[in-house]
């Protein structure tokens, strides 16, 4: 592959991720706090292939007016390698393809079980906001579920947010996928929804829902997936920002 090709190769793929980085795409990869990063590295891709071009546009300069490249190399060589052409794969992907966040297929994947919070050294929580249904993460519902003893869910309702997730035999999930890192790390954690006005949606539909969850529903032999029974639900897009850290 000749060095003019190369260049255009990195400007494309520092373009993709400084396309991704801006417009909030980056967000189905990686977490919020990575974009910083994410910017850097594009700038850095482009910098690095407009540094290759205005060499190559100077040696040509050089060599019209009859004056020898430096090193002796006064053309660039097309190389046999084919690697580099593998830089085309991560641009079509974001330019074309985009590829979604995860989703209802990653959690059935995972199993039966959910991701659990870490229990506090004195197995207490903070009380719920004194507000009528407050907005909790799945994540923080299920820990509670699991470790709280001072019963801060019981008798509150409460609202979460996530997509649907049908299961194979029967029932459906509230989900949401928690990371780390990046999606290559993600785990999901869900409650198993009860109630009426559920059957009409299919894997992948956010939703916002609000009820209760039902006290010591969420055992080892289930997973630590505890039952929500819902009382009202409401179709939603899907956020910004589809996971939860």
């Amino acid at each position: 592959m000749r060095r003019e090709t190369q260049n255009v190769l990195l400007v494309l793929l520092g373009g993709a991720v400084l396309k991704i980085a801006l417009n909030g795409q980056y967000l189905r990869y990686v977490k919020p706090g990575l974009q910083p990063w994410l910017i850097a590295a594009g700038v850095a891709t482009v910098l690095l292939a407009v540094v290759g071009i205005a060499r190559d546009i100077q040696a040509a300069s050089a060599r019209a007016n009859g004056v020898p490249a430096a090193g002796g190399d006064d053309h660039g060589h097309a190389h046999s390698s084919r690697s580099p052409w593998l830089l085309l794969l991560p641009v079509l992907a974001i330019f074309l393809v985009a590829p979604p966040a995860l989703g209802a297929d990653k959690v059935s994947r995972s199993g039966d079980r959910t991701a659990v919070g870490a229990a506090p050294s004195d197995s207490s929580f903070k009380q719920l906001p004194d507000e009528d249904a407050p907005l909790l993460s799945i994540g923080d519902a299920v820990t509670r579920a699991v470790w709280d003893s001072s019963g801060t869910l019981d008798g509150r309702q409460i609202r979460l947010v996530g997509f649907v997730v049908r299961k194979p035999g029967g029932g459906i999930d509230l989900a949401r996928l928690v990371i780390s890192c990046c999606a290559a790390d993600a785990a999901p954690v869900k409650v198993r929804l009860e109630g009426d006005g559920l059957d009409g949606f299919e894997s992948d539909t956010w939703l916002q829902v609000r009820g209760e969850v039902l006290a010591r529903t969420a055992t080892e032999e289930n997973g630590y997936v505890p039952t929500f029974r819902v009382t009202s639900l409401t179709e939603m897009p899907a956020p910004a920002d589809p996971y939860e850290s």
